[in-house]
């Protein structure tokens, strides 16, 4: 997603497992049955976090909703994040809208747990259901380091010291999406990014695939309904710090069929999450 968040430090998943048993279910969602393992192949086995997203109201203690401005349009295009996009839909399921309020100006949504969760190393996978045109805009599920991209200013060639790790972005009206890392910064001179486009059969006919990551010291795995699609293994492309999950619903002209204004914005389209899950 390359856009500059803010960060704070946090508690991590360790260390909460070391806290009373209290602090530490706070992060697990009782919904999510005792024995859910990982959809891919996985060594990970302690449930560390969850979020099934069956109540009314986001679980402000795990998620924060985003309210911050978001470069990357074509004049005079604008958009946003909005807190107003982000609900649940009553049936068990995150849902993040994309509207268009005003001529040229667009909203999207976001949810990250910056702050109140991290990790390092472990198996992430979420269900989502991806919007069906993803014309201008698109579904993603994403990691941050929580120290940055540069931590302490500072760039060192590789993502050792903390990678943004895009698990899915559907920016296809096809059956694909991308899967990409970026580190050293978010801009020039330094960033760098590793990009590929996985297939994903019944991407769009099929209301919910699970999108995954399973991250050790020395792989990353990018698993589509299970099965791997990417492949990780450069040790400098591997991240060694802790990063934080993120579900978004993003908007952008390039990822339109020309401008966002010139072509159909399918404002209706909604990304629906059913779960998250971590373990490690």
């Amino acid at each position: 997603m390359t856009s500059a968040l803010l960060v704070t430090p946090v508690v991590d998943a360790t260390t909460a497992l070391g806290k009373p048993a209290q602090a530490a279910a706070a992060l697990v969602d009782p919904a999510t049955p005792a024995n859910a393992r990982p959809q891919a192949a996985s060594t990970a086995r302690t449930l560390v976090f969850s979020d099934e997203f069956n109540g009314t109201t986001i679980n402000t203690a795990k998620w924060t909703k985003r309210d911050w401005a978001r470069t990357g349009t074509v004049a005079p295009d604008t958009w946003r994040y909005d807190p107003a996009n982000v609900l649940t839909d009553g049936r068990g399921a995150l849902a993040i809208e994309v509207r268009n309020p005003a001529t040229n100006r667009y909203t999207g949504g976001l949810i990250d747990s910056n702050g109140k969760f991290d990790y390092t190393y472990g198996t992430l996978e979420a269900r989502v259901h991806t919007p069906v045109r993803t014309n201008g805009h698109l579904a993603a599920v994403w990691l941050l380091p929580t120290g940055g991209l540069a931590p302490g200013g500072r760039t060192d060639g590789t993502a050792r010291d903390g990678a943004e790790m895009d698990i899915v972005e559907t920016n296809y009206q096809t059956d694909r999406y991308t899967v990409t890392l970026h580190w050293d910064g978010f801009g020039p001179p330094a960033h760098q990014g590793s990009g590929t486009i996985a297939n994903a059969p019944g991407l769009h006919s099929t209301w919910y695939h699970t999108f995954g990551l399973n991250w050790t010291p020395t792989k990353l795995e990018f698993t589509y309904d299970g099965v791997i699609v990417r492949t990780v293994t450069d040790p400098k492309l591997i991240s060694q710090v802790k990063e934080y999950p993120l579900l978004s619903h993003e908007i952008l002209d390039a990822w339109a069929d020309g401008s966002i204004r010139d072509t159909v914005f399918d404002w209706h389209s909604t990304m629906y999450v059913d779960y998250i899950r971590i373990w490690q």
